[in-house]
């Protein structure tokens, strides 16, 4: 296999797509608009976004033997990711998730994991000496610690993702950490796993566990992030919202990218905020994966809008 920039472990999912004229309360029920099963997950969405921005990721995932998992693996397909490290489980259903989107664009979802996942260490092991970075949500723990090392040994950076699912505890965060180069939080997941508002401050205590760089995105407000350099933050842009699911994965992709180019920190953020904004402005989780020139694009014409505050 040749070189491989990402390793995109795990994080696959059939999202059940819905608009809804509001997100239902508690025993309401509400009239929904199925917009399609459109091949998603966190880790997925990063990975056709970082293939579009043109690195070349690799898939190393499980899908269900059924019309799920031919939707996962064709939505790859579509955006030039390597499906060559996908497992197909036999008399399996793939994971699948349930997503209400309102006129605003805002979302709730449900997860639904339809079996466990497993990652091979002998598989990792014989294209992670050609990989520059191995990206993960680490949901089980210790299968994440057990890839971070051998990509460590292996020369691989380790980035993750962290929502409040995640490592929700000081003492988990702590050993995730300790196997991490770069770790990116949206506001909940940081919140929940430090106790704390998004702040440099609050990022730069996390510096200590063993990243390089800690990012936290904020939605509408944008992002901030801490090396052991520096620090930037950057606001979001105005765009008009039509599906916000997938923008941290986008965004995720495009600081990735940014920092394998060698961008400055402000750049990276500034070019990731743009990343995501874009992605924002169409339905479904890859709606609109923005390619290079179009983000510059973006930036130009963006220069003289004032951001969200």
């Amino acid at each position: 296999m040749s070189q491989i920039d990402v390793l995109a472990v795990g994080g696959i999912d059939v999202d059940l797509v819905l608009t809804v004229p509001r997100l239902p309360s508690h025993d309401e029920k509400v009239l929904g608009e199925l917009v399609g099963r459109l091949p998603g997950g966190t880790v997925a969405n990063f990975a056709c976004a970082a293939s579009r921005l043109g690195l070349q990721v690799t898939s190393f995932s499980n899908v269900g033997d059924d019309e799920g998992g031919r939707i996962v693996i064709e939505g790859f397909e579509q955006f030039g990711v390597d499906t060559s490290l996908i497992r197909v489980r036999e008399d399996t259903e793939t994971h699948f998730t349930v997503i209400l989107v309102d006129p605003t664009g805002e979302r709730a979802i449900v997860v639904v994991p339809t079996f466990r996942d497993k990652y091979p260490l002998d598989v990792a092991a014989g294209v992670l000496p050609d990989t520059r970075v191995m990206y993960m949500m680490p949901q089980d723990h210790e299968q994440f610690l057990a890839l971070a090392r051998l990509a460590h040994t292996h020369g691989a950076e380790v980035m993750i993702d962290v929502e409040p699912t995640v490592g929700a505890r000081r003492a988990t965060l702590e050993r995730l950490l300790a196997q991490t180069d770069i770790a990116s939080f949206n506001q909940d997941g940081f919140k929940a796993a430090t106790g704390h508002a998004p702040s440099v401050e609050a990022a730069r205590e996390l510096l200590d566990w063993g990243p390089h760089t800690v990012v936290v995105t904020r939605g509408k407000a944008g992002a901030l992030a801490v090396t052991r350099d520096g620090s930037a933050e950057h606001p979001g842009f105005r765009v008009s919202v039509v599906d916000s699911t997938g923008a941290g994965d986008t965004f995720n992709a495009a600081f990735l990218a940014a920092t394998l180019r060698g961008e400055p920190l402000a750049e990276r953020l500034r070019f990731a905020n743009a990343a995501a904004a874009i992605s924002v402005t169409a339905m479904g989780p890859r709606g609109r994966l923005p390619a290079l020139d179009e983000i510059e694009t973006f930036l130009e014409t963006a220069s003289a809008t004032t951001p969200n505050t």
